[in-house]
């Protein structure tokens, strides 16, 4: 399976930026505005087995999904794809002090390519190209945040 990486250094405790991704309704601020995400389902905090159904709008298309909490520690936020539009999706969020007030976040992603007509679209090195964009607009709206103090 594909797997996409990137890490970007916070000047924050971990504590402020694991309370903050652990907090579905907060993606939205950080994710690509083209993106569209609507959040339609999820628990107040991330808590393993617990979902989280949402809608983005890709490649000009509506696309529905639903994720599954697959690890929730101070450290770590994993998710996986239970129905959407790709064969798989595994998203891990590894959040490491560096020391007291910087924070060294990775992003690791393993997916699988949609079949059918979609497939024709949503190719491996499209999939990639997305997601190097969108975790650019993640990273950097992270960064904003915490300049201005609002990662709350």
């Amino acid at each position: 399976m594909p797997l996409f990486s990137a890490s970007v250094t916070l000047a924050c405790p971990a504590r402020t930026l694991r309370d903050f991704l652990g907090r579905p309704i907060n993606l939205p601020r950080i994710s690509d505005p083209d993106m569209r995400l609507e959040i339609i389902s999820a628990p107040e905090v991330v808590t393993v087995a617990e979902r989280i159904e949402f809608r983005i709008t890709s490649f000009g298309f509506k696309q529905r999904a639903i994720h599954v909490y697959t690890s929730a520690s101070e450290t770590e936020i994993a998710e996986e794809q239970v129905e959407g539009p790709l064969r798989a999706w595994r998203h891990r969020q590894l959040i490491r002090s560096v020391h007291d007030l910087e924070t060294m976040l990775t992003d690791e992603i393993e997916f699988e390519p949609p079949g059918g007509m979609l497939g024709y679209m949503l190719t491996e090195d499209r999939i990639r190209e997305t997601l190097s964009e969108g975790i650019a607009i993640r990273y950097e709206s992270l960064q904003d945040l915490v300049a201005k103090g609002l990662l709350l």
